[in-house]
């Protein structure tokens, strides 16, 4: 077989996943049609939805039935490759309800799409005039896009031969050896506290559209609301304890969650991740609500508790708000910036650069400065608490972390200087983009259907970084060019290697 036979296999392939992908992404959106059985029926919005999942089951089984999968696993490009283009499919999809249904324009549907499956909570839709339907459809999205496309067909339908779908999604944690035990525990984790959750809403004053709702977006760590207030519009502190409470579920590490139920030891508590998550917020809380206070001098304990919610929401990068931002000051301003940069932990459903790696970063100056204070001679050990376990960090690793930290910091540089292009200030361009690349959807109001097109664009681009962590994308970008330029070499490649030959 010549290497082309052997890339347009691989192809085929890849479109056999995506079309599996696509099909599962069919088939979730049919479930908000029953919310027209509860909330009002239009033909219209029946219509917004059946048509596009109709689209996604018909074109993602014709393509299925068309290519094939092979008896071996996906390449780690070939599944960054998978998940990339199923996740730009999934938004695509997701899209044309907001479409069809009148809600918005094209670009702001797709904003708003990738707002969802990404779990960035920011939005374009005026959640005063919208319907049941479509405020379902977008925590739904976020709900399914916390889990994972990847990791919900995986559950499902595609079997054990594409775990490497699963890795390209950013998910490098198992909890078995097996990818589909460790897909399966936790959907089952997920869902258990989706349902917990719906109950201590509708118990603390919910309706259970909202409760449903609301578990969606702070399970998934996504932050839409059902009003514009956010969770704020309730003014409950009972609303507000279960929030923080599933917020940081959503953002811890699910390996963790596992080791906890398994092992039954706080042991497991001691995880690196989990230790700085609390240090952070401690930290924090008492920064902002001095803040707070000298700027517009409230009551102390209302001031601790809009600070530790926005600090969680923050750090977590769910995005939920009891307050608005635009008046506070620029000390405030940064510090929010800098949680929603660190995030939420690795395996989780939250954004950003993560605690992990941040942990990593840490360290590796502590271990820097401990070098060169000891002897060459001497051997130094580099390790990290994972779930309660000593594991040792090798160069390699090391590197990878370090050199992700800089990808996504002069991404945010880059985002930054281009939203001040569009007429930004710098304090609004900081705050709007971390919110977009870490998956946060904290707003300073400066994000709307108003805003230039480029900024949300940029802002798409973004999210979609941000969820998917780089590497599938840029494995994947990598792959499609190399493979392109075999199959069409260009002219001035074959002159050269004609030339190099004579």
């Amino acid at each position: 077989m010549t290497h082309r036979e052997t890339i347009v296999k691989e192809y085929k392939e890849v479109i056999h996943y995506v079309a599996i992908l696509t099909m599962g992404v069919g088939f979730i959106e049919l479930l908000p049609l029953l919310v027209l059985f509860f909330q009002g029926w239009t033909s219209r919005d029946f219509w917004a939805f059946a048509f596009p999942a109709s689209l996604g089951i018909v074109l993602g089984f014709i393509f299925f039935k068309l290519t094939y999968r092979s008896e071996h696993s996906l390449s780690i490009r070939s599944g960054a490759v998978v998940v990339a283009v199923a996740w730009v499919a999934a938004v695509a999809i997701g899209a044309l309800p907001f479409i069809i249904g009148g809600q918005l324009s094209p670009l702001d549907a797709v904003f708003e799409s990738m707002s969802g499956w990404t779990t960035t909570g920011l939005t374009m839709l005026d959640l005063r005039g919208a319907r049941a339907i479509y405020l379902f459809w977008r925590s739904f999205m976020q709900f399914a896009g916390g889990a994972g496309i990847a990791v919900l067909m995986l559950s499902a339908v595609i079997g054990p031969k594409a775990s490497r779908l699963y890795e390209a999604e950013a998910r490098n944690d198992r909890f078995l050896p097996s990818v589909i035990d460790t897909s399966r525990i936790l959907l089952r984790l997920y869902l258990t506290y989706l349902l917990i959750g719906v109950l201590l809403y509708v118990t603390m004053g919910m309706s259970w559209f909202d409760a449903i709702n609301h578990s969606m977006a702070a399970l998934s760590t996504g932050g839409f609301s059902t009003f514009s207030e956010s969770i704020g519009h309730w003014n409950s502190l009972p609303i507000e304890i279960v929030t923080i409470v599933l917020m940081i579920l959503g953002a811890t590490n699910f390996a963790t969650h596992h080791a906890l139920l398994q092992r039954k030891r706080l042991k497991v508590l001691l995880d690196n991740e989990f230790i700085l998550f609390f240090f952070l917020i401690s930290l924090s809380v008492p920064l902002i609500v001095y803040a707070l206070i000298s700027t517009f001098n409230l009551e102390l304990a209302h001031t601790i508790r809009i600070s530790l919610f926005q600090a969680v929401s923050a750090l977590t990068t769910t995005g939920f708000q009891t307050i608005s931002f635009p008046n506070w000051n620029e000390s405030t301003i940064f510090l929010i910036v800098l949680l929603m940069i660190i995030g939420g932990g690795t395996g989780s459903t939250a954004g950003g650069i993560k605690l992990y790696r941040v942990s990593i970063v840490l360290k590796s100056i502590y271990w820097s400065v401990v070098y060169h204070l000891f002897p060459k001679s001497a051997v130094l050990r580099r390790s990290i608490n994972k779930q309660g376990e000593i594991v040792l960090v090798n160069n390699e690793h090391l590197v990878e972390v370090l050199t992700y930290t800089f990808l996504y910091l002069l991404t945010y540089l880059t985002g930054v200087i281009i939203f001040m292009l569009c007429g930004f200030g710098l304090q609004e361009s900081m705050f709007e983009f971390a919110s977009a690349l870490g998956t946060v959807g904290l707003s300073t109001g400066a994000t709307g259907p108003g805003m230039p097109a480029l900024a949300k664009i940029v802002q798409i681009l973004g999210m979609w970084l941000g969820r998917l962590e780089f590497m599938a994308i840029i494995l994947a970008i990598t792959k499609l060019i190399k493979d392109l330029h075999f199959v069409n070499p260009g002219v001035k490649s074959t002159s050269f290697r004609q030339s190099g030959k004579s």
